[in-house]
């Protein structure tokens, strides 16, 4: 069947007028070379791509703030009155960013016609024997996305509130980021 419309619109497309051709023709082409640009755009991205060693290395540091948070959170949690056992999870977003300190050269020249500012910016390079490494002006954690915490006292309403706040003052997270359930009691 849709080969009858295939043939159906190719038997029309020689009946129509030059004009309507020539825009057809001119859509496949648009088309096609869109294609291939995708094409090439991936091959680039695939050489730009950084080496994955320091991918590995951003995801511990990642994992390794997560897991430190994640114990500080149980430590202080356990401690609030009519928590109990408590288990926390925190959802992180990306890895650590570095801002380096830059050296920034300004000209300014002045003509007739106006001025021309020009910037130069030149990372700062620590340069301590053997070993030359940029100079880390400052360093931004990973994002808390949000926190579960399970606990022993998470069913009674009080208790809830208490660690809703307690989390929301310790990682500056709205409420609605924050999740508080109480433990199931498994008897065997």
């Amino acid at each position: 069947m849709i080969i009858k419309d295939m043939k159906k619109t190719l038997a029309h497309f020689k009946l129509s007028e030059s004009k309507t051709k020539i825009i057809f023709v001119i859509g496949i082409a648009g088309i096609v070379l869109i294609a291939l640009s995708s094409l090439n755009t991936g091959s680039k991205a695939a050489k730009e791509s950084p080496p994955a060693a320091a991918s590995d290395n951003d995801y511990c540091e990642s994992e390794q703030f997560r897991q430190q948070m994640t114990e500080e959170l149980e430590n202080i949690l356990s401690n609030i009155d009519g928590v109990g056992e408590c288990r926390v999870m925190i959802s992180v977003e990306g890895t650590s960013e570095y801002y380096y300190a830059e050296n920034i050269d300004k000209t300014q020249e002045y003509s007739p016609s106006g001025s021309n500012e020009q910037y130069q910016n030149e990372v700062v390079v620590i340069d301590s024997g053997d070993n030359k490494q940029a100079l880390v002006r400052k360093k931004v954690k990973p994002k808390i996305n949000g926190v579960v915490v399970v606990c022993a006292g998470g069913g009674d309403i009080t208790v809830k509130e208490r660690v809703i706040k307690a989390v929301s003052a310790a990682l500056n997270l709205s409420y609605g980021k924050i999740c508080v359930e109480g433990k199931t009691k498994i008897e065997r």
